[in-house]
């Protein structure tokens, strides 16, 4: 079962790092189209949009990392070879 939240994990980190962008990218072409703006309020949002991604992976890579390290405490560590209790 910890395998399986891990494995979602990783679905929503992909989700979580190309979603921002694309919106600011649409967000950026509709304003482009409605109000006859230039290319740069794509250029702008492109790079806000990629911003916002990066923050968001850190922030999910941080949370994957606390979920990984706390099912790794489930586990008993293996008993060594020298090791007579």
């Amino acid at each position: 079962m910890k395998l399986l939240s891990l494995i979602l994990w990783v679905g929503q980190f992909g989700f979580s790092v190309i979603f921002p962008t694309l919106v600011f990218l649409f967000l950026g072409n509709w304003l482009q189209d409605k109000f006859g703006l230039g290319l740069w309020v794509l250029i702008v949002c492109g790079i806000v949009g990629v911003l916002t991604s990066i923050s968001t992976a850190k922030s999910c890579l941080k949370s994957l990392r606390k979920a990984v390290d706390e099912a790794g405490r489930d586990q008993e560590p293996p008993t060594a070879f020298s090791d007579h209790s």
